[in-house]
This record gives structure tokens, sequence and C-alpha cells, in this order.
């Protein structure tokens, strides 16, 4: 179950990304150790506010564990990460996103849910766009993620069909999740040169990463 898959994320001592360089010289590594954060459970309050939706009891059992989490971040700056948001965050960072579709860019009727239909649940750090959890219509309980200026179509399908199944991409393939789904916004560097990093290889109990 996703839940399990995430304790043993956080409970992972060292965890750690073996990074090659954005250019994909094979020669080249850099070893960057990370860093998993968690809140504690929410309060009943809170958890009256998930939405009644397909996967809706796996959105559930997380939340009343860790009302928020941070996975994968820098040991160093906290730049980087996947942040799957507190609840009390929902409203603020969903506004954000409502407020960015009022330019007239991104039309309801084209993509497969509007503006009144998601929840901004999570976040890939760097990335340009929040990940959204569909509450409304025929894809309720799925988890879409789209680059700022690539709105998806109206049959596209989603990153995950529904929460339990989000949790376990971030958990089980976190170097395709980063590089693949969320289209490479997550990078490190070495502090030394303006090389990019990016993950190719999650290592965890890493003892070397210290």
């Amino acid at each position: 179950m996703s839940i399990e898959l995430l304790e043993r994320r956080l409970a992972d001592p060292r965890p750690a990304f073996a990074c090659k360089p954005v250019d994909g010289a094979a020669d080249r590594e850099l070893i960057v150790r990370l860093q998993h954060l968690a809140n504690g459970p929410a309060s009943a309050r809170l958890l009256r506010r998930i939405p009644s939706v397909p996967g809706a009891d796996s959105a559930i059992k997380f939340y009343s564990r860790h009302d928020g989490v941070l996975l994968y971040s820098d040991h160093a700056t906290f730049r980087e990460g996947v942040e799957i948001f507190p609840i009390a965050h929902w409203k603020k960072r969903t506004a954000e996103m409502v407020e960015s579709w009022s330019n007239g860019k991104y039309q309801d009727e084209e993509m497969p849910y509007g503006r009144k239909d998601f929840i901004a649940i999570a976040h890939s750090r760097g990335a340009s766009n929040y990940i959204h959890w569909v509450i409304r219509g025929p894809c309720a309980g799925s988890v879409f993620w789209w680059p700022w200026t690539m709105f998806p179509q109206k049959n596209d399908p989603p990153m995950a069909r529904d929460f339990a199944a989000f949790v376990r991409l971030i958990c089980e393939e976190p170097v395709r999740f980063l590089n693949e789904v969320i289209a490479c916004y997550t990078h490190f560097d070495d502090g030394k040169t303006d090389t990019y990093w990016i993950p190719d290889q999650y290592i965890p109990n890493h003892k070397k990463s210290l």
C-alpha cells in the first residue's frame, strides 16, 4: 500500500541521489545527500476537508499520519524536493492556480477538468506548476500535472489514477517522476561549477552520502 511505501522512504536514514550532468556525460557523477521530512497527523477538522472522490480513503490514511511531507530535498538548502502540501495550504495554493487561469490562455472546456474542479495538493520544487487532484467531473479522483505553457487536452491521461497511485509513483519511481513526468525541473549543483545535475539513481541508506 502507498502509506507503507511512504513510511519506508521516511525511515531511510541516509537517502541520496546519484546524479549525472544534464549534458548526459557518462563519466561524471555527483552524490547528493537528501532529506525526507514529514509533519504529524492532521486534525479531525482538517481531515473532513478531504473530498469524497474515488481513492479518497488513501488520502485519509495519508493525512491521518502526516499532514504534509517533503521528499528528496537537498540536505543543504531545501531548494529541491517533492512537497505534498498540508491540508491548510490547499486553499491558498489552489487559488494561486485558479488566478493563473484568468489570463484567458486556459479554457476549461478544452481540458480534462476546469478551474473549479481541482485542489492543488503538491509541488515539485522548481517546477512551473502545482500538481492537481481533480475533485469534480469525469476525472474526479485522478492526479494531473502539466507545464505552465502546455495545458492538457481533453483526452490526455492523468499522471496517476488516484491519490494512492500518485504516492506510489513518487516513492517507487522518483527518478522517472522527476525526470520524465515532471519534465526534469529538479536539478542539483555541486557548489563548484555551473553544471546542472539531475537524478539518475535513488540510493537508500547511502553510507558515503554524509
